[in-house]
């Protein structure tokens, strides 16, 4: 048995049922999209500031390269001209022959200034002053211009300059023409008789001049060239920092072993011995207007930065919210389009995309496809008689009942206010659409419970079922549509396969349909009049209008033939305004003659019913009282509060109400004693027989009495034998109806066979008999 398996109406419909715009798969992967963009909006905006940054911290470094690079020239620049003022210095000492031969006769006690240097010199400029002889061994050592132990050129000096040495030895020796230099140009830039370097003793830096010790003069005659060496070294202390940074105009000068590290306000140039190899460092603090632009600026510039990125970011969140929203309400306006807003089920618009692809995949699957049309029986009387809230819960309940009783796969929509639509897949049999069918007509069937009221319901289905009766979604709906009208036609609750007889007899009803438009638009109808007579059978007190067509092919129709099309098409409104106005103008041509007019159940719900008796009446001047409105027991039974609040209405405008057929429908006692009805019309059944059965004649004797008894006017129909006529007059029947007295006639016979009735009684001549076709 098909149990629970609807599956909530919020469940994602894929692509391939609803399409793209549907799906919540589409939703999600617009929020994503919406949030790639956001990224790469984000990026973008990062991507142009980070360049931003980049350039601004590429133009000022270039253009404190620029400045740097001038600074660094600028110190070089001097650094050349301290060392060459040394080393011109060096050279002026060691290139004349008063030092020639003081260090070659290796005197014991040498005077700088006086033994050494024609000119005398600033004390404190040598640091270290050492005297080689040409074996390259100390002679002298000097420190601040005061004799020194020799170790210190033993011990730190000459594996720094050994190198230096060999070179300059090399070349004064190789170069000996060339080193002759007039005396005259000794105050000139140093001369290739001197190699400088750098060297560190006692932890500090030097710059270091060595100069070959020759004579201004050419040698005499068997002496050497060279008779030693002088060797210089100037240490960069901070009187030299000092020196340096007001010749430079630069500040914060030091010298540091350590590599500097990058900085925009601190330069260093590199303290090089001859070898390449890197000593110390000599940095300064820049005064480059660039890096100061750079240092100040970028706290600025990277708050700048920070500040866009932020707000960037809160516009984009902002931006993401307000795409979620939209898709969100996108997502709602969807959903609200394709769902019903009272009890969540899918519309048709929904439900007629799902079912056309659950055809197209149980067709190639070879299965079958149950379409389904439900509608809730006398749904309207719910409505009426407790309110459209009750209604309401009820649609509720059996919407959760419809998705209770059908398959995981299956899909229940509602279409209307009291019908609904089932597609059934995945079947291979069609008894397993019919076990289905029988199952929902046995949920249903239960009573439900809403607030204080105990509801009892039915539901007639109509099924089509592919590939038997078609593969297109709209037929099967049609025919599901037919088999629903099959279903009420056989008395409602009930489920009623289609079948072709069907599709025929309705295109016959839409045929007759169409004829009964043209035939109120050509006056084809008539109304025929029968009598109701009083006790006696003698005397006529009214008339009931029974409609005719008079068709043009096929001749006087009976109501059978066409009134139950009329019904259902809703057409019947229009009849039966016709047959009321005709019934009216025709009684204010006859003379104190009741109209007695049958009222459908569509006329009794309409408000403005009793307003369009009102206005008739008026029209053709007939007094209220002389017209009579029948109505049958199940109209009150199916519509209750609504019809009888028009009969009231009815009935205080002077109008009189019959209850028609009296004892054919159910009990209508309960609007008997509410005092409605001024007649009841017992109906023909109740006659027949009633003359040979004991138990049929106490039947009608008791419901006559009945009326009666509640004051109300009575008859009875089918009286078509004198025995029954009779039977009545026993039992004090005050009306009587039927073909014993006249078939239905037009009403030009009608008011000759009433003529003939006046002159009976008047005269008492041979009783005439006219008879109609029914």
């Amino acid at each position: 048995m098909p149990m629970a398996g609807q599956l909530s109406s919020k469940t994602p419909i894929s692509a391939a049922v609803l399409g793209s715009a549907f799906g919540n798969t589409i939703t999600r992967g617009k929020k994503v999209g919406a949030r790639m963009m956001a990224l790469l909006i984000l990026s973008v905006v990062a991507a142009a500031l980070a360049v931003g940054y980049v350039a601004f911290y590429w133009s000022t470094q270039r253009a404190l390269d620029f400045e740097v690079e001038k600074e660094i020239r600028l110190v070089q620049s001097n650094l050349k001209v301290f060392r060459n003022g040394l080393a011109n210095e060096a050279e002026r000492i060691a290139i004349s022959n008063k030092a020639y031969a003081s260090v070659l006769s290796e005197e014991s006690n040498i005077l700088l200034d006086e033994d050494l240097t024609p000119t005398p010199s600033t004390r404190g400029d040598r640091d270290i002053f050492v005297i080689l002889n040409k074996d390259m061994k100390p002679l002298y050592t000097y420190r601040r211009d005061l004799p020194w132990h020799s170790e210190v050129f033993e011990d730190q000096l000459r594996g720094q300059i050994n190198d230096t040495l060999m070179e300059l030895e090399t070349k004064a020796n190789t170069k000996q023409q060339e080193l002759r230099v007039p005396e005259p140009l000794r105050s000139h830039a140093p001369l290739s008789l001197s190699l400088r370097d750098v060297v560190m003793v006692d932890g500090a830096i030097g710059l270091v001049t060595v100069a070959a010790i020759t004579p201004s003069t050419a040698p005499p005659k068997g002496m050497p060239a060279v008779a030693g060496y002088l060797l210089w070294v100037r240490s960069l202390d901070i009187r030299s920092i000092r020196s340096f940074e007001e010749s430079t105009g630069l500040s914060e000068m030091f010298i540091t072993t350590n590599k500097p590290k990058a900085d925009f306000q601190r330069v260093s140039v590199p303290l090089l011995r001859r070898s390449g190899e890197t000593i110390a460092n000599l940095s300064w603090k820049t005064t480059a207007a660039s890096g100061a632009i750079f240092t100040n600026s970028s706290p600025y510039f990277l708050g700048t930065i920070a500040a866009i990125l932020l707000t960037t970011i809160l516009i984009l969140l902002r931006y993401i919210k307000m795409t979620d929203r939209i898709l969100q309400n996108e997502a709602d306006a969807t959903h609200a389009a394709l769902h019903d807003a009272l009890c969540g089920l899918p519309n048709r618009t929904w439900f007629e995309v799902f079912a056309a692809d659950v055809l197209k995949r149980d067709r190639q699957k070879q299965r079958i496809t149950g379409i389904v049309f439900l509608d809730l029986d006398h749904f309207k009387q719910i409505n009426d008689s407790l309110g459209h809230s009750i209604g309401d819960e009820v649609i509720k309940l059996v919407a959760e009942r419809l998705k209770a009783s059908i398959n995981p796969e299956d899909r229940v929509a509602r279409v209307s206010g009291d019908e609904f639509l089932l597609v059934l897949s995945h079947r291979t049999k069609m008894e397993e659409i019919i076990e289905t069918c029988m199952y929902i007509e046995k949920m249903l069937s239960d009573a439900f419970k809403v607030e204080k009221h105990k509801i009892l319901t039915t539901a007639s289905m109509g099924v089509a079922i592919a590939p038997a009766h078609g593969h297109d979604l709209t037929e099967l709906l049609r025919r599901a549509d037919i088999a629903l009208y099959q279903a009420k036609k056989l008395g409602r609750g009930r489920y009623v396969l289609f079948e072709k007889e069907m599709e025929d007899t309705l295109q016959i009803s839409r045929e007759i349909e169409e004829d009964i438009k043209r035939a109120l638009n050509a006056n084809e109808f008539q109304n025929y009049y029968q009598p109701i007579m009083d006790q006696s059978g003698t005397n006529i007190l009214a008339a009931e209008a029974l409609i005719r067509w008079n068709h043009p092919k096929k001749g006087l129709l009976p109501p059978a033939a066409f009134l139950p099309v009329a019904e259902e098409s809703m057409l019947i409104n229009r009849i039966g305004e016709w047959v009321l106005e005709n019934a009216i103008k025709d009684g204010a041509t006859l003379d104190e003659v009741t109209m007695c007019v049958n009222v459908s159940p569509t006329q009794l719900r309409h408000p403005e019913f009793p307003e369009l008796v009102s206005k008739l009446l008026e029209k053709y001047q007939l007094e209220a009282n002389r017209l009579e409105l029948e109505v049958t027991e199940d109209v009150l039974i199916n519509y209750s509060e609504t019809v009888v609040e028009v009969i009231e209405r009815l009935r205080n405008l002077g109008v009189k109400i019959a209850l028609d057929d009296f004892g054919t429908g159910f009990s209508s006692l309960s609007y008997l004693r509410r005092d409605l009805f001024d007649k009841i019309k017992i109906d023909r059944s109740f006659i027949n027989g009633a003359v040979t059965d004991a138990k049929a004649r106490e039947i009608l004797a008791s419901s006559i009495t009945l009326g009666l008894r509640l004051g109300m006017q009575v008859c009875v129909e089918g009286v078509e034998e004198e025995e029954q006529k009779e039977l009545l007059l026993t039992m004090d029947c005050p009306m009587m109806q039927g073909y014993l007295f006249s078939r239905p006639i037009p009403l030009g016979k009608f008011r000759l066979w009433r003529d003939d009735m006046d002159e009976e009684l008047e005269q008492k001549p041979r009783k005439i008999r006219v008879g109609a076709a029914e």
